[in-house]
């Protein structure tokens, strides 16, 4: 594996990993129901929420529709977009470093 598919890869993963402890778990040990999840849900998924929040329907899954489709959308795609966030923050952290040994 080449160093700039090792940096976006420890990226992804440390930023997943992250999401994973912070929200993930606490949203699949509730269940979906309950004040703090939603707080970490609220806090560190802020663009779910937001994105969620234009649509009726994604009014719907935010507040009451079940809980096995909130939890998909932030157990699981809040872990994606941290990965995805973290792949994005790895390829720039690979082109600085590049560009400087270069220089």
């Amino acid at each position: 594996m080449n160093s700039r598919a090792r940096t976006i890869s420890l990226a992804a993963a440390l930023f997943a990993g992250f999401h994973i402890i912070a929200v993930a778990l606490p949203v699949l040990i509730s269940g979906g129901a309950g004040e703090s999840q939603a707080f970490a849900t609220a806090l560190f998924d802020l663009p779910l929420h937001w994105a969620l929040e234009l649509f009726a329907s994604g009014l719907a899954v935010l507040y009451g529709s079940s809980h096995a489709l909130y939890i998909w959308v932030f157990a699981v795609g809040g872990t994606l977009m941290y990965a995805a966030l973290g792949a994005l923050l790895g390829a720039g952290i690979h082109a600085v470093a590049r560009a400087f040994r270069a220089a």
